[in-house]
């Protein structure tokens, strides 16, 4: 096997764990009473019966409960169209870095000869929309004439901020409680520790410090006045806490991307520059080299809720990177991951298609093991790495546009299912005890699914039909509850603002 093929094999490796994520668009809380449902018009409440509460807050990328099934907290967002705007939320540091962004732009728009159309930014690691938006409002009388009608383009571009908030459930409503934090960082992912005293979430580094596609993660007090504090950079989208609520685990990567580059910037193109930097989003059809990593445990948070300063950490496993190798903790103590097992060297034809799931114990991290029997190993396809705990450890979901999949396989007695894609179907059930598989109707899942699947109970899965099932609507797809009694709608009666970019086939 020479260099070059080797190089294809493992990019081509690397590319199966790329691309869009589908996203958790239901969330229930740990009573299974209630459902937080972000749908097209904003997140809603929902009850067991698909009864919605009207529209709490727009535009809301994450959200997640505490445990006492009460509260909640989600991420909203909003905009901020002016330079003036964008001031207050700057550091001195961002702010003079975005203006001198914005001097150095200035600058080669004067030096520009040739057709606007074509022009292109100099653009490095940089907060992108504060420096155009200094550059518009500030320099706009001088440039504008110069640039003539491309200038447009930057009219309406403007800069969102996150705002984590915390709300409370009574009688059926969401009432919004204390703001948490404002931040520019684009936060993708959140999760309460279980004492209910901090929450942790994952964001790409903001403004970035190199062109890499990644995130960061960032931990923050609900006890205290703690300011967040950075825990690692160059993490994959899924970590977790540890039963206690004091540390942190995920997955996080060697050294970065050394393929990664920034995107050309014209005056056109500033959309693809905000979703860039903001989203961190992999250019298409990029080829991105395999990379090592490791799944680790660091300190966070101290009993009282502080935040600790000088946090330890621990090594768990060496494993391949990829952004979303999800880490779950079980309450016993280990430590669920998937990642794929590569032993080289090894000719390219043997170089492994499917991902595995692994468990291991921090306090005996040499006893790595398959939590997967061989015999039902190959059954369970692509789709693993958005594996999602029922509530008793006993089982995983994810999604994978496929008909469904349910098995078991033989593992601890007391973490005993899993559901994860088949590469058949859309869900997969997995029981570590038994060693069984049980599929649904084959017809239930089809093509592209619109969320992933998530556990309202320890019976009951919850996930989305398409559009034309015996369960759903002819012209749009529909969230269902699945147990062994069969399957029920919960979206029928949901308003069309609701079904907006989430139920509507694409």
């Amino acid at each position: 096997m020479n260099s070059r093929a080797a190089c294809i094999g493992l990019t081509l490796l690397a590319m199966v764990c790329l691309g869009c994520l589908p996203e958790a668009r239901v969330t229930w809380s740990p009573d299974g009473k209630w459902a937080l449902v972000r749908g097209g018009d904003g997140l809603r409440l929902c009850d067991a019966d698909g009864k919605l509460s009207l529209p709490i807050a727009e535009n809301v990328p994450a959200a997640a409960w505490l445990p006492d099934s009460r509260q909640f907290i989600a991420v909203w967002t909003k905009s901020l169209v002016s330079w003036e705007e964008l001031l207050p939320c700057l550091s001195e540091d961002r702010k003079a870095g975005a203006m001198a962004f914005a001097g150095d732009f200035r600058r080669q728009i004067l030096a520009y000869k040739g057709d606007w159309g074509k022009f292109a930014f100099d653009a490095k690691p940089a907060d992108i929309m504060a420096a155009l938006m200094c550059l518009r409002d500030q320099f706009g009388k001088e440039l504008a004439p110069v640039v003539g009608p491309t200038w447009e383009d930057l009219k309406g571009i403007g800069h969102t901020v996150y705002v984590v908030q915390l709300f409370e459930v009574a009688d059926g409503e969401a009432k919004p409680g204390k703001r948490l934090l404002e931040s520019l960082e684009p936060i993708a992912e959140v999760r309460v520790a279980p004492t209910g005293k901090a929450f942790a979430y994952a964001a790409p580094p903001y403004p970035p410090t190199s062109a890499e596609p990644t995130y960061s993660l960032f931990v923050a007090s609900l006890a205290a006045t703690d300011r967040p504090r950075l825990v690692q950079h160059r993490v994959a989208i899924f970590f977790d806490w540890t039963p206690d609520g004091r540390s942190l685990v995920l997955a996080s990567a060697d050294a970065p991307d050394p393929t990664s580059r920034m995107p050309g910037v014209g005056f056109g193109s500033t959309e693809q520059a905000f979703l860039y930097t903001r989203n961190r989003v992999r250019e298409p059809e990029r080829q991105y080299p395999l990379r090592a990593g490791d799944i680790i445990k660091r300190e966070a948070v101290n009993e009282d809720g502080s935040l600790v300063q000088s946090p330890k950490g621990s090594n768990l496993a060496k494993v391949i990177f990829f952004d979303s190798l999800p880490v779950r903790c079980l309450r016993d103590g280990r430590v669920l991951f998937v990642t794929r097992e590569v032993h080289l060297p090894a000719p390219l034809a043997d170089m492994p298609g499917n991902l595995a799931l692994f468990s291991v114990d921090p306090a005996n991290p040499k006893a790595i093991r398959h939590a997967i029997l061989p015999e039902v190993r190959k059954e369970v396809g692509h789709g693993l790495d958005l594996f999602q705990l029922s509530p008793d450890e006993t089982r995983i979901s994810a999604p994978d546009g496929r008909p469904a999949v349910i098995f078991h396989a033989a593992a601890h007695p007391d973490e005993t299912r899993i559901s994860a894609p088949d590469g058949k179907g859309a869900v997969v059930v997995l029981d570590l005890a038994k060693g069984q598989v049980t599929r649904t109707p084959d017809e239930t899942v089809q093509g592209r699914t619109a969320m992933i699947p998530v556990w309202r109970s320890n019976e009951e899965l919850c996930f989305v039909v398409p559009a034309g099932s015996k369960l759903g609507s002819p012209s749009r797809e529909e969230v269902v509850l699945w147990s062994s009694a069969g399957l029920r709608c919960l979206s029928k009666d949901w308003p069309e603002s609701v079904a907006k970019g989430f139920l509507q086939s694409k």
